[in-house]
């Protein structure tokens, strides 16, 4: 009996470390980069821009394809009830020249069979189509590099939201950990009648107090992923796991030149975009006046049809018609629609000329404002080290004095909320750094 419990137990073992290791397997371990690229893979709203990419890459075949000869087959049977009528002069007949004789022709069963040919030779809105679906299918690929940019920017920023709550939480159970080291001292130093009761009560509160930021933390943590595995496209389920950390890197901000502003405008794609769109309306313009001039193509048609009294299609005669030509089309008055889709493309034209330069200012504006933030985020990381060093310096004095009883106990709280703060501010700063480098990123045009 005890032999089999302990072959339970040992089972029982083995099965929690093989639940353990793949319950660890399951974890993916992910650093920046790799959000990145699984998002680019991933992110639901890339994917839907990519399709409209290929949507767009399919109307240039289309605006190609008028240019192409028209081919249609096509075929007919009727049942007549009553037979054709054919009007022929009364003297056919024998009637006076001013009758009519009236006579029915053909048989019950008519089958008519045939194929017709268009060829456009000139038409130049067909021309203008092409252009205008080839500056639209430009103009979408830039739509995509700005989706992909705007993605690339989400995910950075969503991975180091994880990474300065986890840094936060982190600081607050180093809070803690002090906290509880300074109440398990004030606990000795009561024993010792070196301590008041007070002093002992405040600590333990100011341990407790605490706690509910420990929990808030680490419920944020959770909330966090959720938005970055959200943004890269996977499923909610699925656990993540850091690993990068949150560190100031100067390297990562390389000084902008003098034209730095010209050279975020000619490569942040939503410029280009909207510069494409000018183009596009102008092209539209010139289809919709193209509306206005003759079409010219040639045509052909071959036809077999035939006519009797029954379903023997054995015995049906097909005899065969055909033809080509020419045939011209030249509008004259279309109720002034043309002159209206004019008008609607000229002030489209205008709307994107404003938007353009609406974006330029704007480009302009970001730039400056990147650039102060990152400087701003330097300097504050420059003065919190210091601060750092003085605070963690004043708090080892403080407890020491503290624990000689030359401090008070409202002393070290400050000390320790110094420190704190110090260190949690160096952490803000450093995270805001690492963001404004990469909107600063965004801004220069740098994400491809």
């Amino acid at each position: 009996m005890k032999h089999t419990n302990y072959i339970v137990v040992l089972f029982l073992a083995f099965a929690h470390l093989a639940l353990g290791q793949v319950t660890l397997a399951q974890v993916r371990q992910l650093t920046m980069d790799d959000a990145v690229k699984l998002a680019l893979d991933k992110n639901r709203d890339l994917k839907v821009a990519t399709l409209e990419t290929s949507k767009s890459t399919q109307k240039v075949v289309e605006a190609r394809g008028y240019a192409l000869p028209t081919v249609a087959a096509s075929a007919q049977y009727l049942y007549y009830f009553n037979k054709q009528v054919s009007f022929l002069p009364g003297s056919f007949v024998g009637l006076g020249d001013d009758q009519v004789a009236t006579f029915r022709v053909g048989g019950s069963n008519a089958l008519l069979g045939g194929v017709a040919v268009s060829q456009p030779l000139f038409q130049t809105s067909v021309r203008s189509g092409i252009k205008v679906a080839q500056i639209d299918e430009s103009a979408t690929t830039e739509a995509l590099t700005t989706v992909r940019a705007n993605v690339v920017t989400d995910v950075k920023k969503a991975y180091l939201d994880v990474l300065i709550t986890q840094e936060q939480l982190r600081l607050q159970q180093q809070s803690i950990a002090r906290n509880e080291q300074a109440l398990k001292d004030s606990r000795s130093l009561l024993a010792q009648g070196r301590a008041s009761r007070v002093d002992t009560l405040r600590a333990f509160v100011t341990v407790e107090n605490l706690r509910p930021t420990l929990i808030q933390l680490t419920n944020r943590i959770g909330i966090t992923k959720t938005i970055l595995k959200q943004t890269m496209g996977l499923d909610e389920q699925e656990a993540i796991e850091l690993q990068d950390s949150l560190l100031y890197n100067e390297a990562l901000f390389i000084s902008p030149g003098t034209d730095v502003f010209l050279d975020a405008v000619q490569a942040r794609p939503e410029v280009r975009r909207l510069e494409l769109l000018e183009k596009l309306n102008q092209e539209q313009i010139v289809q919709q006046i193209a509306e206005k001039q003759p079409k010219l193509s040639a045509i052909g048609l071959a036809q077999a049809q035939s006519q009797a009294n029954n379903f023997q299609f054995g015995d049906y005669k097909w005899p065969v018609s055909s033809y080509v030509g020419l045939q011209v089309n030249v509008p004259i008055f279309t109720g002034f629609r043309t002159n209206s889709r004019i008008q609607q493309a000229q002030i489209t034209r205008q709307q994107s000329n404003t938007q353009l330069a609406n974006l330029k200012e704007i480009v302009r504006a970001q730039v400056k404002i990147g650039l102060a933030n990152v400087e701003e985020a330097r300097l504050r990381i420059q003065t919190q080290q210091q601060t750092i060093s003085v605070a963690e310096l004043g708090y080892r004095i403080t407890r020491d004095r503290w624990k000689q009883g030359i401090a008070s106990r409202l002393d070290m709280s400050d000390a320790e909320l110094s420190l704190t703060q110090a260190k949690s501010n160096y952490l803000q700063a450093v995270y805001d750094y690492l963001t404004a480098t990469v909107n600063l990123d965004k801004v220069l045009g740098k994400i491809k």
